[in-house]
C-alpha cells in the first residue's frame, strides 16, 4: 500500500481489453473495468491468449504456434493433513525437512511412467514429498503435520476417466506411502487429491500440465511460450507474460517473473 499497490484476490478476470492492437486493461468476472497501461499476466499462455484475449485479436500464425504447444499433464498434487510428523524408513530428522524424492532407481521411474503411455495412471507412482509445516509451524496445528507431494505418473486422459480412476489412483498412492512411511495411512486426518483434471478446472491451465506445458527441448528456454516471443512481451503492445509457460520455464524458481519485471522497467523506462 505505501507503494500506492492495491492486491485483489478471489477476483477472476473475464476478458483483456483490446484497443487498436493494443492491451489496454482488464475485465473482472463481475463486470468491473480496470484500466492500465502495462498488463501483466501470469496464467497460463494458451488461456492468456485464447480466452481472454481472444484469437480475433492476435496474429493467425501466432495462434497456431499457442495451439500446438503440448500442455497434457502427467503428475498429479497430493496434500495430506496429518496427526502428527510422519517417519519415513532410512530417512534422519535433517532429511524429513528436505526434499524426499520415492524413486528407487531409474528402471522404477521407467516402469512408473510405461502405463501413462496407454492411458493408465502408475500402480507404484514416483514422488517427490515435502513437509511444509516442518519448517512452517504455522502451516498446522500443534503437533500435526501436512504433507504435499508431487505423483507421477497421472496422464490427462485417463482411459477408465478421473471419476472412476481417481479412488483407485489414491489408493495406490498411499500404498506406496506406506511402504516408505510405516503407519502414516492411521493419522490421516483429511487428503486432497488433484489430478491433471482437476488442476486445468481449477488454475485455467488447459491439459492441467504443472509447468504450463510439457519440459522438452522444443519447448524450453527460449522456445518459450513459442519460438520467436521468449522476452515476455507479446504481439499486443503493453500485454507482458510473466508464467511458467516463459522463459526459462517451470518450477518455483520465479526467474519468469522477475525476468518479466526486468523486461517491462527496461521497456517502459
Amino acid at each position: 500500500e505505501k507503494a500506492g499497490v492495491a492486491i485483489r484476490t478471489s477476483v477472476p478476470v473475464a476478458r483483456i481489453i483490446v484497443e487498436k492492437g493494443r492491451a489496454v486493461g482488464v475485465v473482472l468476472d463481475n463486470g468491473e473495468e480496470l484500466r492500465a497501461r502495462t498488463i501483466v499476466s501470469a496464467i497460463n499462455p494458451a488461456t492468456t491468449f485464447l480466452d481472454l484475449v481472444g484469437p480475433r485479436a492476435i496474429d493467425t500464425g501466432f495462434t497456431r504456434k499457442v495451439k500446438n504447444i503440448r500442455m497434457k499433464g502427467d503428475a498429479a498434487k497430493l496434500h495430506l493433513a496429518l496427526d502428527r510428523p510422519p517417519q519415513f524408513t532410512g530417512a534422519d530428522a535433517a532429511d524429513h525437512q528436505g526434499r524426499l524424492v520415492i524413486a528407487p532407481s531409474p528402471d522404477h521411474v521407467e516402469r512408473a511412467f510405461n502405463p501413462s503411455k496407454y492411458g493408465e495412471f502408475s500402480p507404484e507412482p514416483v514422488m517427490e514429498v515435502t513437509l511444509p509445516s516442518l519448517a512452517d509451524a504455522s502451516l498446522a496445528p500443534g503437533g500435526a503435520c501436512v504433507l504435499s507431494a508431487v505423483v507421477q505418473y497421472a496422464p490427462y486422459q485417463l482411459k477408465e476417466g478421473w471419476d472412476a480412476g481417481k479412488p483407485k489412483f489414491l489408493e495406490a498412492i498411499m500404498a506406496q506411502l506406506e511402504a516408505y512411511a510405516p503407519g502414516i495411512g492411521k493419522i490421516v486426518r483429511h487428503t486432497e487429491l488433484l489430478t491433471p483434471a482437476d488442476i486445468e478446472k481449477r488454475y485455467r491451465m488447459p491439459g492441467g500440465h504443472w509447468h504450463h506445458g510439457e519440459l522438452q527441448a522444443d519447448q524450453m528456454l527460449i522456445s518459450r511460450p513459442v519460438p520467436g516471443w521468449s522476452g515476455y512481451d507479446t504481439p499486443l503492445d503493453g500485454l507482458f507474460l510473466a508464467s511458467a509457460g516463459s522463459h526459462p520455464g517451470g518450477g518455483v524458481s520465479g526467474a519468469p517473473g522477475l525476468n518479466a519485471a526486468r523486461r517491462i522497467i527496461a521497456m517502459k523506462g
